[in-house]
């Protein structure tokens, strides 16, 4: 009969296991043959002899610490485990005895290198995926976290790793993403889209695939992949914005918008076409467009076919029909629609109403021709300059006043031009470099014309615009008043004989009283009665006396060329009171002065002057019938003019006559012309002074003068009185 150890024995070496058995002690007891193949030992080698001795690599590797274990616990152990001096995986399982230890185990090698194989597939496939790859336990926390992921939200594996997911989630998302994320842990796998922050707090868009993790029919975790769309969001953010304002832009533009497919049927009209024309869309659409008039449809039709090969058209001016039949002047756009491929799939047009710019046009070629015609008929020489101070046109006035051609002049600059006199030049380049903007109107000045004659001209002066209002250049007027100065002259020359005739009896009457005393003391002398030196000193004086007279009135009846100097108005003032004295003292008119001290001078035409002065006092004289006082005030005012002011106690001017003064024939006098007002008030305002009349009927008149103090004035005023 056989000894059950030894079928035991012959058991264990027949199965495919490699086995072994060791007592307490840690000595082989058993060896079976395939442990001797797997280990490359003997078994007569290893019987009775210890393990750890024997296989002392083991010692330091988890065979070691998981027998210890079995042991130590008494139970039975499994564990995969590399043993490094043969290369090889081994698969270990362990049972424990009171008396030792069974050890089986197989050789998986391949097993484990086939396996390590996929590890590194899916390891590598996890690592190197361009799009963020992570798990989550059922709580939400992350496991794992891909290099993508790490460079998706700018965090490092070691800030995700067993954190939720929650913060980071934009937090307008966080609810529906937590949604998502349940129904994935609950076994069904989620695609959806959501918005997570990055470390920098910047904003990135994602499509998250969540997937859950089943090991043996239980869910245990979820998968999530994520990729970043930001550039496809904001693009497509974008076109839909783009979209939205193209809408806005058809739907409220204020020119008239349609489109047609290349059958030419209408697929889309805006309001302002429906306001334009008086078209519901309805009525139009899937039509041909209504708004071509019948003589316009042929070559309307020409250019459709040509934007139907690509070509655009802008600022189209031409004609459109109404739906009442009225036509329309617009302005039209035709472009080409594009597919994708740049294939033409249709036309669109946009219209705008230029019916008022249309008449606007009209009106202003009917102005311009209007322009044209006034200045080349006009009588007065019209030159126009440019920014540039060249000459871009000149009338016909201008060629027979001056006697220069059109030709000649065009396009020469201001200071080259011909008929400015030298030694004004400088002063018309003042005028127009201190202010271009500034009209001037009628200031008298000279012009040569092209055979060497001096012209007497009024100058004006005006900025030209264009049609945004920019100064564009400016236009000057020039009229000859050459006879006009001359009339000017001996209608002043006029009015100062008939002053000197007017005063002849009073100068008369004053020289017979000094001739009276004259012959009166030649008698006595002759008689042989007083002193008669004396008498002579009385006769000189009296002689002296008429001299002063009779020069006066010389300087006020002989023609003078007119001469502007500095001069003293008081001195004036006196020596124009010393000619009417007579006739105030006949009239019982009192002459009061009040001279302000230190008055600076005047730069005048002293001739002029006393002309005005004379006649502005005999006004006052003759118009106290009656008598009494004629003040005559002279001082500087604040705004830097010298105040001249005749006040009497007449009888004062009628409120009709007086808004009329100034003009020949209105006059208060019986016999007067209203001549020497008139002379009087235009000298005044040759010297760019003023004239102003005050008046009450019966109380009185107050006549003021305000002359300017002209550069260098107060210099000259000291100089005079040294």
């Amino acid at each position: 009969m056989s000894n059950p150890i030894d079928n035991a024995y012959e058991i264990l070496d027949r199965i495919t296991d490699g086995f072994f058995a060791v007592d307490e002690k840690w000595s082989f007891t058993y060896v079976n043959s395939e442990a001797t193949r797997l280990l490359f030992r003997d078994r007569n080698d290893l019987v009775g002899r210890n393990l750890w001795e024997e296989f002392p690599e083991a010692v330091d590797l988890a065979f070691y610490d998981q027998y210890h274990r079995a042991i130590r616990e008494q139970t039975s152990v499994v564990f995969d485990a590399f043993f490094p001096p043969l290369k090889k995986w081994f698969a270990v399982r362990v049972y424990p005895s009171v008396t030792g230890l069974s050890v089986y185990f197989q050789d998986i090698t391949n097993q484990r290198i086939v396996l390590s194989h996929k590890e590194q597939h899916y390891k590598s496939l996890f690592e190197q995926n361009p799009d963020a790859v992570f798990s989550f336990d059922l709580e939400g926390k992350y496991l794992t976290v891909n290099p993508a992921m790490e460079q998706l939200l700018g965090y490092s594996e070691e800030e995700f790793l067993q954190q939720s997911f929650i913060p980071f989630v934009s937090a307008e998302d966080v609810e529906q993403t937590i949604a998502y994320y349940q129904k994935a842990a609950s076994g069904v796998t989620q695609r959806y889209q959501t918005k997570a922050v990055h470390k920098n707090g910047s904003v990135v868009y994602l499509d998250v695939t969540n997937m859950p993790i089943i090991i043996n029919d239980e869910v245990v975790g979820v998968y999530g992949v994520a990729k970043d769309i930001t550039d496809r969001y904001l693009e497509q953010d974008e076109l839909r914005k783009t979209k939205e304002r193209l809408e806005s832009f058809v739907r409220n533009n204020a020119n008239a918008i349609w489109v047609i497919d290349l059958e030419e049927r209408v697929l889309e009209i805006n309001p302002a076409f429906e306001t334009m024309f008086g078209w519901a869309a309805d009525s139009v659409i899937g039509k041909k467009l209504p708004i071509i008039p019948d003589f316009l449809k042929d070559s309307i039709q020409k250019l459709h076919e040509r934007v139907k090969t690509g070509t655009s058209f802008m600022g189209l001016e031409t004609i459109r029909e109404r739906r009442d039949g009225s036509q329309i002047h617009v302005s039209a756009t035709l472009s080409p629609i594009l597919d994708f491929d740049g294939n033409v799939i249709g036309l669109t047009g946009i219209c705008r109403d230029i019916s008022s710019r249309k008449v606007a046009e009209e009106t202003l070629k009917a102005k311009t021709k209007q322009l044209e015609s006034f200045m080349e008929n006009n009588v007065d020489s019209i030159l126009i300059f440019n920014l540039d101070e060249e000459v871009v046109q000149v009338n016909i006035a201008f060629e027979n006043t001056f006697g220069w051609t059109k030709e000649e002049i065009l396009g020469v600059h201001l200071y080259d031009l011909p008929f400015i006199p030298p030694e004004i030049l400088a002063e018309e380049r003042r005028a127009v470099e201190k202010d271009q903007q500034t009209p001037i109107l009628g200031l008298e000045t000279v012009r040569y014309r092209k055979d060497g004659a001096i012209l007497d001209v009024a100058f004006s002066k005006f900025p030209v615009y264009d049609a945004e209002g920019k100064m564009d250049g400016w236009s000057v007027i020039l009229r000859d008043i050459t006879e006009w100065k001359k009339s000017q002259l001996m209608l002043q020359n006029s009015e100062k004989l008939t002053v000197a005739g007017q005063l002849a009896a009073g100068i008369a009457h004053e020289i017979r009283n000094p001739i009276t005393v004259i012959k009166g003391f030649i008698y006595l002398m002759k008689s042989g009665f007083g002193d008669k030196e004396e008498y002579f000193n009385i006769m000189s004086s009296e002689c002296e006396r008429i001299e002063q007279i009779l020069t006066e009135l010389l300087v006020l009846a002989k023609p003078h060329p007119s001469k502007v100097e500095p001069r003293d108005i008081r001195l004036i003032m006196m020596q124009t009171i010393t000619l009417l004295h007579t006739q105030a003292i006949m009239n019982n008119v009192e002459i009061v002065t009040e001279f302000q001290q230190g008055v600076p001078v005047v730069y005048c035409d002293e001739n002029q002057m006393k002309q005005v002065f004379i006649n502005f006092m005999k006004n006052a004289i003759e118009a106290m019938q009656k008598g009494g006082k004629l003040i005559i005030q002279i001082k500087q005012t604040e705004d830097e003019k010298i105040m001249v002011r005749f006040i009497d106690e007449g009888t004062g001017i009628p409120k009709e006559v007086l808004n009329k003064m100034g003009q020949p024939f209105h006059t208060t006098k019986e016999k007067g012309t209203g001549l020497g007002f008139m002379v009087s008030k235009k000298i005044i305002e040759n010297h760019s002074g003023e004239v102003h009349i005050k008046s009450e009927w019966n109380k009185g008149t107050t006549l003021e003068i305000r002359l300017p103090v002209t550069k260098g004035a107060v210099e000259a005023s000291a100089k005079l009185r040294s």
